[in-house]
């Protein structure tokens, strides 16, 4: 019963009752207007033949005696008849024909009556007109109109019935399915809320509104599952990243107890305080992308040249990538952009970048630095000739602590590209991941300027 009713409140068969009341409505105001202008049509034809039809009595008006022949003569015509003639004097007395009522007034009237005793009572048309002094009337029986009207009537309210029955039965089974998706869209959310992260809402092949909010609703579903996973493998990672030099600092320290000598203890607790300093710098650095990705305040970004950014960093860092055996240079030939942003941030965004390069390419690699414009895109470039990322491989390394070698990366904390994707989501950037042939190539596009106006 619940679900009976749930589907009679249901908005398709709410709008297909509405429809159908609506064309309920136009429907009789068309009938009326049919059956009236049909019916007019059809006395019409009647006033006519009526008419034609007293020209016999017209053309005996000469003679009393030949007109009052005339009128016996036709009302006493044998077989089934469709029409009704009197001869009247004037002071009203039968003189001729029909025993019928006398019109009150000359012209078309209709009549009630019956031609004798034995057959009912039917309206005729009748025309009176004055012929020799007395009155005529010469009426046809409006029986066929009456017939054909009901006849009419009875097929538009068959038609409407049919229409009526059709239009609720489509309107029942439209929203019996959309019902029956609403169920199995709250059922699939409910496995959703309890923790089910692989469940989808079914989408069917008719792509109505229900079909493509759940495709929607899907790809949402879809982003919630990366960023729970996501955030699942984070939490798992800080635990791992942390566990590692809160481990050591605690081996350290109990080492300390036991260290032979002065030199020895201080040695180790040296060791320690760097474990405990590089934990502190975790911490700080997934603060700051948590404060960066939580904030879209950009009231602070001004406008800086990106030639300018690039050479500053080249001074910088030029000695910090010598010291690993590697250069460090400045493409030739970009023209200068136009960067509208957090410079501080653009600079935290360019170190990590050349820090990866340097951290994960050989002695001897060459790493250049490069500032332009692309499709009217102020851009920044770092490119280097290591071992580069694998296609597959390039989107992941976004991800927080995300290694593709943990062994050779054990001193690096993972939150070097994951900080640099918080600052270009921020600065509304894309950074995109190609390969330099050999080695990587990061290129970070900002948008682009408007117009001065």
């Amino acid at each position: 019963m619940h679900r009976v009713s749930s589907i009679l409140a249901g908005a398709a068969f709410r709008s297909a009752l509405m429809s159908l009341l609506l064309f309920l409505a136009v429907f009789f105001v068309a009938g009326v207007v049919i059956v009236s202008q049909t019916r007019s049509e059809a006395e019409s034809e009647i006033r006519a033949l009526v008419s034609n039809e007293f020209e016999l009595f017209r053309d005996a008006a000469g003679n009393m005696n030949d007109l009052k022949q005339l009128v016996d003569s036709s009302a006493e015509s044998a077989g089934p008849r469709f029409f009704v003639v009197a001869l009247y004097k004037p002071d009203g007395t039968l003189l001729a024909g029909d025993d019928i009522p006398r019109p009150a007034k000359l012209g078309w009237s209709t009549i009630s009556s019956a031609i004798n005793a034995t057959t009912p009572s039917e309206q005729y048309l009748a025309l009176t007109e004055e012929i020799g002094g007395n009155r005529v009337t010469f009426g046809r029986t409006l029986y066929f109109v009456e017939v054909g009207s009901t006849a009419l009537w009875r097929a538009l309210m068959l038609a409407s019935i049919v229409v009526g029955i059709g239009a609720l039965g489509i309107g029942y089974f439209a929203s019996h399915g959309v019902s029956a998706k609403l169920d199995r869209m709250a059922a699939t959310l409910e496995r959703v809320a309890r923790g089910d992260s692989r469940a989808r809402l079914p989408v069917g092949r008719s792509n109505d509104q229900v079909d493509r909010v759940s495709a929607q609703m899907n790809a949402h579903l879809d982003r919630l599952s990366d960023l729970v996973g996501t955030m699942r493998n984070t939490v798992i990672s800080i635990a791992h990243d942390l566990k590692s030099p809160l481990s050591r600092a605690y081996i350290l320290l109990q080492e300390t107890e036991d260290a032979p000598d002065e030199a020895e203890r201080a040695k180790l607790l040296e060791e320690a305080q760097t474990e405990i300093e590089r934990l502190n710098g975790i911490f700080d650095t997934v603060l700051r992308i948590s404060r960066i990705e939580s904030s879209d305040d950009q009231s602070g970004f001004a406008s800086f040249s990106a030639q300018e950014l690039v050479s500053e960093t080249l001074q910088t860092f030029e000695p910090v990538v010598e010291e690993a055996s590697q250069v460090l240079v400045a493409a030739q030939g970009n023209d200068d952009a136009t960067i509208v942003g957090d410079r501080r941030m653009v600079v935290q965004m360019l170190v990590n970048l050349i820090t990866n390069a340097s951290r994960y390419s050989p002695p001897g690699a060459r790493i250049e630095l490069a500032a332009g414009i692309e499709d009217h895109h102020p851009i920044l470039v770092v490119a280097d000739n290591g071992p580069g990322i694998p296609a597959d491989h390039r989107q992941a390394v976004f991800e927080p602590f995300r290694r593709l070698n943990p062994e050779r990366d054990e001193k690096g904390s993972g939150l070097g590209l994951a900080l640099v994707q918080a600052i270009a989501t921020r600065h509304r950037a894309t950074v995109r991941l190609e390969d330099n042939q050999p080695g990587l190539r990061v290129v970070v596009r900002f948008p682009a300027m408007e117009p001065a106006s």
